[in-house]
């Protein structure tokens, strides 16, 4: 048995307090020597995207500008998910938001922690068929995407030769080619 023990929270303090997330303080008791220590935390919104296949088994990718690296990144369409929101809701949002599309028959993919060191919430990953473009898209002030549309079967290529190198979108694909037994 595990001789591991969680550390209890004395306090918090939001140091920064933004639009997309907290930064926050966290004063925390070490269970190892009884003192008491700070940690630094981020507090966001759950966030939820969508892996879509089209009636050709085509995924929806989009590919936008992102302002922490400074590059172009290929993604699953996605977003926060929005107070009074469920995951689910939120990816189908999202999806046509940022694509103009609309899937049918969405199912949990996955729920995971981008990095549980610094961030309190989850990325649920949801997977939709049978996907059509429906109408115009619908961007956030800041955001600027083009979808592009990639067979299924490129994914691993994509991944592998670092097209796709956002690694919340690596994961949830690379669960969806084993879970669909579309690794070799």
């Amino acid at each position: 048995m595990s001789e591991l023990k969680t550390w209890p929270l004395l306090g918090e303090e939001v140091l920064l307090n933004s639009k997309v997330f907290d930064v926050m303080s966290r004063r925390c008791l070490s269970p190892k020597d009884g003192k008491e220590k700070k940690f630094m935390a981020i507090k966001a919104p759950e966030w939820a995207n969508t892996l879509a296949l089209t009636p050709k088994k085509e995924v929806i990718l989009v590919r936008q500008f992102r302002y922490g690296s400074r590059e172009f990144s290929l993604e699953l369409p996605g977003g926060a998910v929005d107070k009074g929101q469920s995951p689910e809701e939120a990816a189908k949002r999202e999806l046509t938001e940022e694509t103009g599309f609309v899937g049918q028959n969405f199912r949990h993919l996955c729920s995971l922690r981008p990095n549980p060191a610094l961030f309190d919430n989850f990325i649920h990953t949801y997977v939709a068929e049978g996907a059509v473009k429906s109408g115009q898209t619908h961007f956030d002030e800041n955001e600027a995407l083009e979808d592009i549309l990639v067979p299924v079967a490129d994914l691993p290529k994509l991944i592998l030769e670092g097209k796709i190198d956002h690694a919340l979108m690596v994961a949830a694909i690379s669960l969806f080619l084993v879970k669909e037994g579309l690794t070799k």
